[in-house]
């Protein structure tokens, strides 16, 4: 289809057109137009094809509203609509896997640390510092790690780390109080 410009006449075209339709000439004309009124065959004519057309929109109505209930009962009956179900567990906590509140070794390196304080030549000797380098690193890397493992470990390769460094503490201390 072809779209031609449109146009918007202004109010003054407007107001000749109406006070053209409102000239007795006009008026007078229209009056000796003949009237024609139709037959009754031409109005159920009409009224049968205007009633052809609305049962269907009514129909179409009716079917979308049974179509939306029995969406609604079908999505009931397939998902009914309960209320979820509450579970818990419980977990029992291995009590191996606890860490220890006291350190045994950081009580045996402080009575070893008093004891340098008395006899100052023993805890000079070059060997006897290099143990107590080697334990003071080995503190700090079991700080850490119990920091990582936490209150309640559930890491059991972590505990075993942590055991392989406690057992080098153990051994380490026991080098030192054999050079004491």
């Amino acid at each position: 289809m072809y779209q031609l410009p449109e146009y918007e006449p202004s109010d003054e075209v407007w107001k000749k057109i109406e006070a053209g339709l409102n000239k007795d000439v006009l008026q007078k004309a229209i009056g000796r137009l003949p009237e024609f009124e139709p037959t009754e065959e031409v109005w159920s004519a009409i009224n049968q094809e205007l009633n052809l057309h609305k049962p269907k929109i009514i129909l179409w109505k009716w079917a979308s509203i049974a179509a939306s209930v029995l969406l609604i009962a079908g999505l009931m009956l397939y998902k009914p609509w309960e209320s979820p179900d509450i579970s818990y567990s419980q977990e029992k906590l291995d009590k191996q896997l606890l860490l220890s509140p006291t350190d045994d070794s950081q009580k045996q390196y402080e009575m070893i640390v008093a004891y340098c304080k008395e006899q100052t030549y023993i805890c000079q000797n070059p060997e006897f510092k290099e143990l107590k380098t080697e334990l003071e690193e080995l503190n700090l890397a079991s700080v850490q790690l119990k920091e990582a493992v936490g209150a309640y470990n559930t890491e059991p390769e972590l505990m075993a780390q942590l055991s392989i460094i406690e057992q080098q503490k153990a051994d380490i201390i026991r080098k030192m109080a054999m050079k004491i």
